[in-house]
């Protein structure tokens, strides 16, 4: 396994020189759940992506399995999967979670950082992605919105395709091509220069709520656009019928 591991941590660009991942797979692991669930200890933005990477060379292609989960999927455990998964619902990860494949979500994907860590190997496909902890994605993450919320993690990707990219105080390494992107320095946690003018001409009012100080113009609450998002209602002024143009 060391010398797999050091092969996979070459081919990556990241030399084993620290011997992180020698000592991460020293001991002796009843399963891959019990392997992944390491990586609460040590969320570095440059290992996350080499364990998807690992786990599939030592499992090798002739293993990947298709695996569906139906309905809303809540993940306080660590998971972990070889091949592609699709999830017929909203998923929640608040656990290390790591897929070998790609992952399609057919409603939102959430993460809950420091708790959770998700890796995938290949492509992510959601509605919506949520995120606040540490999240690597080999491939291409698809979806209408995604948006990146706290400072402490990290949202990596080859490519981000969205409607809607936010960088809240969220450190985005990805190609971003939007409709609308909002990066670190535009945003500002909001108040960056026209950046409500500018949600405010693309998403609808009922996303929209006061702070502390009510005298304050109303701003994008991110709880309320995620909790319209799942409940499958448009947040988009054009999606919306209802909303003036």
């Amino acid at each position: 396994m060391r010398v797999t591991l050091s092969e996979a941590c070459w081919a990556a660009g990241v030399p084993d020189d620290s011997g992180w991942l020698t000592e991460y797979t020293r001991p002796d692991f009843d399963s891959f759940q019990d392997f992944v669930a390491g990586l609460r200890d040590d969320p570095d933005p440059d290992h996350v992506p080499l364990i998807p990477q690992l786990c599939g060379r030592l499992l090798g292609d002739d293993t990947r399995t298709e695996r569906a989960l139906t309905g809303d999927q809540e993940i306080r455990e660590p998971f972990f999967h070889h091949g592609d998964l699709l999830v017929r619902g909203h998923l929640d990860v608040a656990a290390p979670f790591v897929v070998t494949g790609s992952l399609v979500v057919e409603g939102c994907l959430t993460d809950c950082g420091p708790d959770s860590v998700i890796a995938v190997r290949g492509d992510v496909t959601a509605r919506a992605v949520n995120t606040d902890g540490e999240m690597s994605v080999g491939g291409d993450i698809e979806a209408g919105i995604v948006y990146g919320h706290y400072n402490d993690q990290t949202l990596q990707a080859r490519t981000i395709r969205a409607r809607l990219v936010i960088e809240d105080e969220h450190s985005t390494i990805a190609a971003v091509e939007a409709d609308t992107h909002f990066d670190l320095d535009d945003f500002q946690q909001g108040y960056g220069e026209g950046v409500q003018e500018r949600l405010r001409e693309l998403l609808v009012d009922e996303v929209f709520s006061h702070e502390e100080d009510e005298e304050e113009e109303e701003q994008l609450d991110r709880a309320l656009l995620f909790a319209r998002l799942r409940e499958g209602r448009a947040v988009f002024r054009a999606d919306d019928g209802s909303s003036a143009n």
